[in-house]
């Protein structure tokens, strides 16, 4: 990749393979882009600002307490054939309101090539509550 320029686009669900080889992350969630930047940002910084970003980040096993229980992101993935109005994660998301229901959020900036689509930051003082467990 580097030898010759190119660009190299990896599919995965694995964390710890997006934080050693890419230099830039797109977090999709039912074939929409829910956060890009890059993957400093998201995993040295740890400034992930889409709800299901840090869901996937909590839902890892910890590896300095093995006893600590698994936090998954709550509910089923919904059926792809069935397209329902507002964000699609808005029925396992513990930030949701009315407002993610009604519409599909555009991306907006964060600052620093960093994106996320989430209306919960219309509200001017949201903030993702990161590490913080689900009741449930």
């Amino acid at each position: 990749q580097k030898e010759n320029g190119t660009a190299i686009m990896f599919i995965t669900h694995d964390l710890g393979v997006i934080n050693e080889m890419a230099d830039d992350v797109v977090v999709m969630y039912c074939g929409q882009v829910v956060e890009k930047a890059s993957a400093r940002t998201i995993f040295s910084d740890c400034k992930m600002s889409h709800p299901y970003t840090e869901g996937l980040f909590d839902s890892l096993p910890n590896i300095k307490e093995r006893s600590a229980r698994l936090n998954p992101i709550p509910g089923l993935v919904p059926d792809p054939t069935v397209v329902q109005p507002g964000c699609a994660f808005a029925p396992r998301c513990r930030y949701a309101t009315e407002a993610c229901k009604m519409a599909v959020p555009e991306l907006r900036c964060m600052g620093n090539g960093h994106y996320v689509a989430c209306s919960a930051y219309d509200d001017p003082n949201f903030k993702i509550r990161k590490g913080e467990k689900v009741d449930g």
